[in-house]
């Protein structure tokens, strides 16, 4: 995988495109008494080895995606514990983890605690099959999770909130994956499977709503949609007419 110089803009550029995603869908509230857990959750369970990584190098050994190590030596647990290390230095580590914490806190505000709780690790079976068949170069990083969890959002709304708004946004992820394919960065294939898999996790929904039931899906979510205005009452005049 070859990171051209223009893929960190892009990257942004996908960001920005996903929030404007979010402020468009009915989202969960949090507080410090209700906190996003699984959000928390994930970003602790990246940065904590990520972290020690630097101070204990064997970490980044046992966990890091190896092709040959998986496929020739049996080491399957590396396919679900790469996201868990590093391999872009300072730099790429506090990237990584930003984006992971801005983007786990506004899919849960969206997919809702539960949803979220059983889609992640859906995400991460489902498109670490590969990794079993495909001899590819070792590293680590959480940045594919991250793209798929925040280009799924589009999916999300595709469906749920169908309109010029969101076609034009998802288009405009999905081009962007597009370019950076082009350009031989790899981290453009994880958005454009996002928004598919946050699609056909809209469609399990309303197959089984009580299972997987997003925020954004709820009609009664209270988020950015602006409440009805109260209709005032007429003012009576001195006579009471």
């Amino acid at each position: 995988m070859t990171d051209h110089f223009l893929s960190p803009a892009l990257y942004v550029l996908m960001i920005v495109l996903v929030m404007k995603v979010v402020d468009g869908l009915p989202q969960r509230t949090f507080s410090l008494r209700k906190p996003p857990k699984v959000a928390i959750g994930l970003w602790l369970l990246v940065a904590i080895p990520s972290l020690l990584q630097f101070a204990f190098p064997q970490i980044y050994d046992t966990l890091h995606r190896d092709s040959d190590l998986i496929i020739d030596h049996g080491q399957w647990w590396r396919v679900y514990t790469s996201f868990m290390v590093q391999d872009g230095g300072v730099g790429g580590t506090a990237f990584n983890l930003f984006v992971l914490a801005l983007i786990g806190f506004a899919a849960e505000r969206v997919w809702g605690t539960r949803t979220l709780l059983a889609f992640v690790p859906a995400l991460m079976l489902v498109f670490s099959v590969d990794t079993f068949l495909v001899h590819g170069p070792p590293g680590g990083g959480n940045s594919g999770l991250t793209f798929r969890l925040a280009t799924s959002i589009a999916g999300l709304a595709l469906l749920i909130r169908p309109g010029r708004r969101h076609y034009l946004l998802a288009a405009a992820i999905v081009v962007d994956g597009a370019v950076l394919l082009l350009l031989g960065d790899g981290h453009g294939e994880p958005m454009i499977t996002g928004v598919v898999a946050g699609l056909i996790a809209a469609l399990v929904q309303r197959r089984w709503p009580r299972v997987w039931h997003p925020v954004a899906a709820d009609p009664d979510a209270r988020g950015n949609t602006p409440e009805p205005e109260e209709t005032p009452e007429p003012e009576s005049d001195l006579e009471g007419h």
